[in-house]
């Protein structure tokens, strides 16, 4: 189901029913396409946290999320470490001739990154995030893209969102962005394979695997 916004982006949290999402980690590096089985019935999928959340969840929140849920992954103390993110999604573009019998496969999309503290201001949190993030590391100035959103990214109800956390260097500056990896896909702009291979309209990431959730905490986990 493709996500809907009010005028000027805007979602009533209080009236939305959220959708449920799985927001995976990994410490050092993000994971590699193939570390996601096509069915999770067959594999087990890599370490992640469940949350319900609206288009408007910005990377600040996520980060907030992620690390109240699981505080061991920051070290301490935090200032300098970098979250970056990806959106993990499958292949809906038509095989190309003589591929039709290659297995499905996944494609990952940059999303933006947070840096907690770093050299030089930051962005602070909006009202409507305050309410998410009132407390913990999350709550003050964040470097990089803390304010982009779900929505913003193209995210699809049924994307993975995968989350690489990157320590400080030994000499306290802030690890840089890694390269993208290609491994058990290809990585592409959402909307387009390019050539005459467009990607294919998507309603649900997943075939309708997820949908809606039926509610919860504010920013609760599944």
């Amino acid at each position: 189901m493709a996500m809907q916004t009010g005028p000027g982006g805007k979602v009533d949290r209080q009236t939305t029913c959220p959708f449920h999402l799985k927001l995976f980690y990994r410490t050092g590096s993000f994971h590699r396409l193939d570390d996601f089985p096509i069915s999770s019935t067959t594999s087990p999928l890599p370490p992640h946290l469940q949350i319900y959340t609206w288009p408007t969840c910005t990377l600040r929140e996520l980060s907030h999320l992620l690390t109240s849920a699981l505080p061991s992954l920051l070290p301490s103390p935090s200032i300098g470490t970098r979250l970056a993110y990806r959106l993990i999604y499958p292949d809906t573009r038509p095989p190309r001739p003589g591929t039709a019998d290659l297995p499905p496969r996944y494609l990952s999309k940059e999303v933006g990154n947070v840096v907690i503290g770093g050299d030089g201001p930051g962005i602070l949190p909006t009202e409507e995030e305050k309410d998410v993030v009132s407390s913990g590391v999350m709550s003050g100035e964040l470097q990089g893209e803390p304010d982009k959103t779900l929505a913003d990214a193209r995210f699809v109800i049924g994307d993975y969102v995968d989350c690489a956390i990157f320590e400080p260097l030994g000499d306290g500056s802030v690890a840089p962005m890694p390269r993208a990896e290609f491994a058990g896909g290809v990585r592409v702009p959402r909307g387009g394979g390019g050539g005459s291979y467009a990607a294919a309209p998507r309603e649900n990431g997943f075939g309708g695997g997820y949908g809606r959730g039926s509610g919860g905490p504010r920013g609760g986990y599944g």
